[in-house]
């Protein structure tokens, strides 16, 4: 079942960047269909938390609200990072090197905020339950993260040199 929920979420990340994979083209229309296949990725991977947590009814009841309070947070940088994407796509077959230098410092910067927000939670979480409770969302978030970030570079295109 885990296996499923990892591969139905590759898919859906893959769909949204395949939807996006129109570099160069028209993308009017599109952020329906990314807001529609995020909120199937969250679902997902709030079940894919449940099983891999493995939380007793009072560890759920402390962990849970502490989750959806970072869900939340972490809903607003995902907006972040699909904003940039949907800039390199539109850009794409005419970036230029000030454009390329400004993606990546957002890119960087937005990376920096993930790992603090992550950190900040792994804070709360180990008061809330335990620092190996803790860890094991830390882990779980990390899966997915990577997970989530191979399919998207498989599915990107790379920079032109020229």
């Amino acid at each position: 079942m885990r296996t499923k929920m990892y591969l139905g979420l590759a898919l859906a990340l893959t769909v949204v960047v395949g939807s996006a994979q129109m570099f160069g083209q028209d993308n009017s229309g599109i952020d329906s269909d990314i807001q529609m296949l995020r909120a199937d990725i969250r679902s997902d991977k709030t079940k894919i938390m449940a099983d891999q947590m493995q939380l007793s009814d009072s560890e759920g009841k402390a962990f849970w609200p502490i989750y959806n309070e970072y869900d939340h947070e972490l809903s607003k940088l995902n907006d972040q990072r699909v904003t940039l994407l949907k800039e390199y796509a539109d850009s794409y077959n005419n970036l230029t090197d000030q454009q390329v230098q400004s993606l990546a410092d957002r890119s960087f910067a937005l990376q920096k905020k993930r790992i603090d927000l992550r950190e900040k939670y792994f804070k709360k979480m180990s008061k809330a339950l335990t620092p190996k409770s803790a860890a094991r969302f830390v882990q779980v978030e990390d899966r997915v993260d990577m997970l989530l970030n191979l399919q998207l570079a498989a599915n990107l295109p790379m920079v032109d040199k020229k």
